[in-house]
């Protein structure tokens, strides 16, 4: 072959590449977590589904928390700065006040799938943000208190507790003084006294540095750590039928998963806590539940008092008294 057939053929093969990448769609997806770890497995697996597919769509993350603030990433989506977002609910509630009570839910997310409630979530978040609700991919992650000294009953009034508007409910509830202060401070404000304990999900607080300093986890959980997908409405529309069959069979198989996956984190987060000597504390079965349904009730009185229009709907089909 000659200089110039080789010519020729490199052109037509680097212009078959670039007619390839052409016609795929590729969807920018943002997270408001950084993205490692075991709280990033979740969209990393969607991602990697998605794009195993034998589809012109791609999906890829192109933010984290050092390129948009988390509580951003929901104004970036509505925006079209980035087609989809990993994020809990309540980094958006500026935006979507329902989604707050994301957290609230106490049915498994195949049954709020089933009784119309992540429709109506979805609906909301059309007419509120311009957003697409795709699924709730993490789920039911429960929050614990944890504290550097021993708690003698549920009444923690003399308990200054690190805590966001997330934990505000229940830490009220057990008459605790709340201080609002970044994760990353948790460390130092409890070795040096100012607070007492802090609240934090069942996972990751051997990430924080935090569990040579932590010697109790009050049993059990309460409320339900969740992250969600969220994609602009007008990329959504965009899409064709094909595409948008994917991003909703691969949501639902996302949100399958993870339940299985939630068990398996659980117990691993268990046995570094035990490891640490991290004592689980617990009090009496009726005193316990009354204060859960206590801090459940305050949860939803405010989730209701912000949207009088859609707050006690989604307490209805998402929530179940114990």
């Amino acid at each position: 072959m000659n200089r110039r057939s080789i010519f020729i053929a490199t052109a037509a093969a680097t212009m078959l590449i670039a007619s390839s990448v052409a016609s795929e769609t590729v969807l920018r997806v943002g997270t408001f977590l950084q993205p490692t770890g075991t709280w990033h497995r979740p969209i990393e697996r969607f991602m990697e589904q998605v794009n195993a597919r034998d589809s012109d769509l791609r999906v890829e993350l192109v933010a984290d928390p050092s390129a948009i603030n988390p509580f951003q990433l929901g104004a970036a989506v509505q925006s079209g700065v980035i087609d989809i977002a990993y994020i809990s609910g309540s980094f958006y509630t500026n935006l979507v006040p329902e989604a707050d009570a994301l957290k609230n839910f106490n049915l498994s997310v195949q049954e709020v799938r089933a009784n119309g409630a992540l429709d109506l979530m979805d609906k909301i978040h059309r007419e509120k943000m311009g957003a697409v609700f795709l699924g709730k991919i993490v789920d039911g992650i429960p929050l614990h208190i944890y504290t550097a000294r021993k708690p003698d009953s549920l009444d923690m009034n003399d308990f200054t507790l690190r805590g966001t508007p997330l934990y505000r409910p229940m830490m009220e509830t057990l008459g605790a003084d709340v201080a609002q202060m970044p994760g990353g401070e948790i460390y130092g404000a409890l070795q040096s006294g100012v607070i007492d304990g802090y609240g934090w999900p069942l996972w990751g607080i051997g990430d924080l540095g935090l569990l040579e300093v932590t010697k109790y986890r009050l049993e059990p959980g309460f409320f339900r750590s969740e992250i969600g997908l969220v994609m602009n409405e007008r990329r959504w529309d965009s899409l064709t039928d094909a595409q948008r069959v994917i991003l909703q069979e691969e949501s639902i198989a996302a949100e399958n998963w993870f339940s299985s996956f939630l068990e398996e984190v659980n117990a691993q987060e268990i046995a570094k806590q035990d490891a640490a000597g991290i004592e689980a504390v617990r009090f009496g079965d009726a005193e316990t539940a009354a204060l859960l349904r206590t801090a459940d009730d305050a949860a939803w009185e405010e989730v209701i008092r912000k949207s009088p229009e859609y707050g006690a709907q989604l307490r209805e089909l998402t929530y179940k008294a114990n």
